[in-house]
Formats: C-alpha cells, sequence, structure tokens
C-alpha cells in the first residue's frame, strides 16, 4: 500500500471534533448511511445535546461559579427517511452517542428513555372537518418513529471481538422456537436496532490491502488510533483517499483544517484535561470504596473473634459451675466419709 503523507488531522474521538463533523448535513448522512447499511432519503438535525463545559476566563461563561467543569457523552440526534433493501420506506430517529468510558451505559439508557416517551417522534396525519359551519382538526397517529443507536466506543467489549456489531430485535415462538416477525407497532416500536463500533480494534493490519477495503473500514479509519504526532490529539493519515470518494475526502479536509484552529485544540486540551480530572476522582472514589471495605473486614473480623471468645468465655464459665458443682459433691462425700470412720470430730 503506497503511503500517503504531509496529513496531519484532528483526532474525530474527541467530542468537539465529531460534533463539528457531524453538523456537516452531506457528512452526517454519509456517516450514517455507511454505518447502518441503509440508504437515506432524507436526515435532518433533531437534538444535539453537547453538555462539556470548558474553562473560560470570560465573563459570559455558561456557569463562570463552577470550578469542575462537567464532562458528559456526546449526542446526536437526527430524524431520516431510510429506503430499506424490500424497497421500504421508514422514519427513523438515529442517535449517535460517543464515549470513552463504560459505565456511561447508564446514560445511554437515560436518552433512549427519553426518546421512547418523546412526543416529536410520534408522526401525526391532521384533517380538517367542516361540520355545521364548524371547522375542526382531527389528529390522527399514523406512526411511530423507530429508533436505530450507534454507539462509538473508545473501549473494548471483552467478549464482543469486532470491530462493528449490529445488534437487532427478533423474535422466536416459545412453543416451536422458530423465528417469527411482525410489523405491529406494538411489537417493532418497542425495540431498536443498535451497532456498536469499537474503535480501540480498529488497528493498520485491517488495510494492508486498502484498495480491497469496504466503504465502511475506509470510513473508520478516520478514527484508528494510531500515528499521533500530539499526544492523542493529532494524527497523521497516511491512507490515500480515491477522487471518486468525495464525501471522505470533504471528512479529512475538515479534519485537516480543525488540526490547525487554535480553538479546537484547546477544547480537546479541556476534554482531556477534564477527562483526566474524572479519572482520578473515580479512581479516588475506588480507593475509599475499597478502603471502607478493608476497615469494615476488618472490623467484621474483630467482631467475629469478639463473639469467639465471648462463646469461649462462656463455655470456660460453664465447665468451671461444673467443676465447682463436682468439687463440692466430692467434698461432701469425703465429709461422710469421715463422719462414718469417726475421723472427723
Amino acid at each position: 500500500m503506497t503511503k500517503q503523507t504531509d496529513i496531519i488531522i484532528a483526532n474525530p474521538m474527541y467530542d468537539v471534533v465529531f460534533k463539528s463533523l457531524m453538523e456537516d448535513k452531506e457528512i452526517a448522512r454519509y456517516f450514517v448511511e455507511t454505518i447502518i447499511d441503509e440508504e437515506i432519503v432524507e436526515i435532518e438535525f433533531a437534538q444535539q445535546e453537547y453538555t462539556y463545559y470548558i474553562q473560560t476566563d470570560t465573563e459570559t461563561e455558561t456557569k463562570p461559579e463552577n470550578k469542575t467543569k462537567e464532562l458528559k457523552v456526546i449526542r446526536l440526534d437526527f430524524i431520516a427517511s431510510i429506503r430499506t433493501k424490500e424497497g421500504d420506506e421508514k422514519k427513523v430517529l438515529i442517535e449517535i452517542q460517543q464515549s470513552l468510558n463504560p459505565i456511561d451505559v447508564f446514560r445511554f439508557r437515560s436518552y433512549l428513555a427519553k426518546q421512547y416517551s418523546a412526543h416529536e417522534n410520534i408522526i401525526k396525519e391532521e384533517k380538517i372537518i367542516v361540520k355545521n359551519d364548524k371547522v375542526t382538526i382531527e389528529e390522527k397517529i399514523v406512526d411511530i418513529r423507530s429508533i436505530i443507536a450507534i454507539y462509538m466506543l473508545g473501549f473494548e467489549i471483552d467478549d464482543l471481538p469486532y470491530i462493528i456489531s449490529k445488534f437487532v430485535f427478533k423474535g422466536n415462538d416459545v412453543v416451536s422456537g422458530c423465528e417469527v416477525n411482525t410489523k405491529h407497532p406494538i411489537v417493532k416500536e418497542l425495540a431498536h436496532e443498535a451497532y456498536y463500533v469499537q474503535v480501540p480494534r480498529i488497528n493498520p493490519e485491517i488495510y494492508a490491502n486498502w484498495s480491497e477495503c469496504s466503504r465502511l473500514m475506509k470510513l473508520l479509519s478516520l478514527f484508528e488510533q494510531n500515528y499521533f504526532v500530539v499526544k492523542k490529539h493529532l494524527k497523521e493519515y497516511i491512507y490515500t483517499i480515491s477522487k471518486t470518494d468525495k464525501i471522505l475526502k470533504k471528512m479529512i479536509n475538515k479534519l485537516e483544517q480543525m488540526a490547525s484552529d487554535s480553538y479546537t485544540r484547546r477544547v480537546m486540551e479541556e476534554q482531556e484535561f477534564a477527562a483526566m480530572n474524572m479519572a482520578f476522582w473515580k479512581q479516588a472514589i475506588v480507593n475509599k470504596d475499597n478502603i471502607i471495605a478493608a476497615v469494615s473486614a476488618e472490623r467484621d473480623n474483630a467482631w467475629n473473634t469478639i463473639t469467639a471468645l465471648q462463646s469461649n468465655n462462656a463455655a470456660l464459665q460453664s465447665n468451671n459451675a461444673a467443676l465447682q458443682s463436682n468439687n463440692a459433691a466430692l467434698q461432701h462425700q469425703i465429709e461422710e466419709y469421715l463422719i462414718r470412720y469417726g475421723k472427723l470430730n
């Protein structure tokens, strides 16, 4: 493989970089379409959440009184029309979340719960009714947007040794065990597709024959965590992109621009610092919990020892009482013998 040189790009695993990429509708469409392997007919931005606060000296900061800023996972939502391989067209909500930390599963669940309960995901049809010179509007629920979740993970799932995995709801007849399927909303709208991209599993070996790589693997090459030139913020992109891969080329150009942008690099520094700070406090909490557990275990052992000693003491006291009783009986017997044989005055 001929390696391309002198292209330095920003690492898209940093929130500010990934968010900037996905704000381009053409890139967002290409990214989602490639991941889920379905044709995107139309895509629109929905709710965008980016709750990472950076350190600033200005008085216009959202929360200037906070000394420690909070780092949360990035969440990007899109409303899309998808044409399936069967030719059907469906409306879906696509939720993209990116995280470096396995414990963010609780946030993932929280966000999904919000989407399941969001009225915005109910597709309604309005009908104007004119009766007795009165005009009324009647609403009818015609569909509910299905949810497709894409998780960009900065860690590996131990028992899932694949770069990208798809999990989708499947049904089985409990009696026969046969696979069953239905399009009824009470079934299909209470489950969702999920795609898991394990970024650390993207490695140079899979790009040994670059020309034979799929569109998906070429896209994921942007996220490969190798060839860093400045910490993990910037990296060299070594692969040659064909002129026909226009969107991929556009993504690389944007990443190249962000690599030279001072604001983007400062935010990347802030995110890294916040992540380190969070890791420190999480470790401190773990250490505290370990100390508490050790002290608790030591206390339990001491209590068990005290209980055992108290039990032994009670047994000794019981034995002592028995010995004293036996001694008194023997003493009484001796006295009787002495009286009987005249030895006791």
